[in-house]
C-alpha cells in the first residue's frame, strides 16, 4: 500500500525532519499547518509506523522516521533529477550547470569557474547567477542552482561546504583620514570613527558576529549609515572621518576612486569563501566539477587559504 504515496508525501516528511516544526515545514511547502498535519497522519497510516514524536517545541523523527527520511530524500532527488534531465534533453542541454555566486566575489574565482573543462562533459555550459549568500543558499535548497560560491555560509546538515579562501574585512576611508598612515587596523582603532556598515539583511551572521565582537571588547560601534550595495560608498563616504566596511573583493570595484583601504586584523572576524552543494546531491557532473574547481583554486590561490582536504568533498554532488 505504501506504493500509493506520492512525491509530495515524501517531501512533506523530509521537510518536517529538516525544519523541526510543523509551522516551518508547512510554510516551506506552502500549505496550511492543519493540512500538513492531516497528510502526515495519512502517511504514517500508510507505512504502518510512527515517523515523528510530537512535542510542544516541534517534531523529532523516530528510528522509523529517520530510516524513512533517508530513503524518501533519495527518491525525491531521483524524481527531481529525472524531470530535470528530461527537460534538458528536450532542449538539447544535457550538460549544464547553474552556479550561484556571491555579489562582488573575486574576479579570479569567477575566471577559474569559467575556465573549468571536463573531459567527460565537453559540451558543458555554465550559467552564473549573482546574489546574496543567504539567497543563494535558499536557491540551492530549492534546487534552482547546482552549486554556489558564498561568503561565510551558516553550517547545516543539508549542505556540504569546502572553504576556498579566508580574507580579512577591508576598511575604506579617504586619503586624509587619521588612519591613512596605518598598514592595518583593529576594532579599537576604528571604534572612534563613524561607520558605513552593511545592513543585517546583507549577511545576518557576519553582522551579528561583528557587533558581538565589539561588545566582547567593550567597544561601541558608531554606525552612521547601513548600505546594501558597494556602489553606495561613493555617495556617502564624503568626509575625512568616516570609514566603510567592505570585503576584500570589493576593492576591485572601488580601489581607483580616491579611497585608501587597509585590512582589519581580528582573530574572529573574517570573510570565508566556500563552494557549497547539497549534502544529498549525487550528480557525478557536479562532483567532478567541484573537484576540478577546488584543484584549480589550489594552483592559483595561496595554499594557506585551503584548509580542508579535497577528500572531505566525498559525497558532494548532485
Amino acid at each position: 500500500m505504501a506504493a500509493q504515496l506520492k512525491i509530495r508525501d515524501l517531501e512533506l516528511v523530509v521537510a518536517l525532519h529538516e525544519e523541526g516544526t510543523f509551522t516551518q515545514a508547512a510554510r516551506r511547502l506552502s500549505i496550511t499547518e492543519p493540512a500538513f498535519s492531516k497528510r502526515l497522519q495519512l502517511v504514517e497510516r500508510e507505512v504502518k509506523a510512527r515517523l515523528f514524536e510530537r512535542g510542544h517545541d516541534g517534531a523529532t523523527a523516530t528510528d522509523s522516521g529517520r530510516m524513512f527520511v533517508a530513503h524518501a530524500a533519495e527518491s525525491i532527488h531521483s524524481f527531481q533529477r529525472a524531470v530535470h534531465e528530461a527537460q534538458e534533453a528536450k532542449h538539447g542541454e544535457r550538460h549544464k550547470l547553474y552556479i550561484g555566486v556571491s555579489a562582488y566575489l573575486s574576479t579570479c574565482l569567477i575566471e577559474i569557474l569559467q575556465s573549468i573543462e571536463l573531459p567527460l562533459h565537453r559540451d558543458l555550459s555554465i550559467e552564473i547567477a549573482t546574489g546574496r549568500s543567504s539567497e543563494l543558499l535558499i536557491d540551492l535548497q530549492q534546487r534552482k542552482i547546482d552549486l554556489a560560491l558564498v561568503t561565510s555560509p551558516t553550517q547545516t546538515p543539508t549542505i556540504t561546504t569546502h572553504r576556498i579562501s579566508t580574507d580579512p574585512f577591508m576598511i575604506f576611508f579617504r586619503k586624509n583620514h587619521p588612519l591613512a598612515n596605518k598598514t592595518s587596523v583593529t576594532l579599537a582603532d576604528i571604534a572612534a570613527y563613524p561607520w558605513l556598515f552593511f545592513k543585517r539583511s546583507v549577511h545576518a551572521s557576519l553582522y551579528d558576529l561583528i557587533l558581538r565582537r565589539m561588545e566582547e571588547v567593550n567597544l561601541q560601534p558608531r554606525i552612521l549609515h547601513q548600505l546594501t550595495q558597494v556602489n553606495q560608498v561613493d555617495a556617502v563616504l564624503k568626509d575625512d572621518q568616516t570609514i566603510a566596511w567592505l570585503n576584500a573583493a570589493a576593492t576591485e570595484h572601488v580601489a581607483n576612486r580616491g579611497f585608501v583601504h587597509i585590512p582589519l586584523i581580528d582573530d574572529h572576524i573574517r570573510m570565508e569563501t566556500h563552494v557549497v552543494t547539497l549534502a544529498n546531491n549525487n550528480s557525478l557532473l557536479v562532483s567532478e566539477f567541484v573537484r576540478k574547481f577546488v584543484k584549480r583554486t589550489e594552483e592559483y590561490m595561496p595554499a594557506k587559504q585551503l584548509i580542508l582536504p579535497i577528500g572531505q568533498l566525498r559525497g558532494t554532488g548532485r
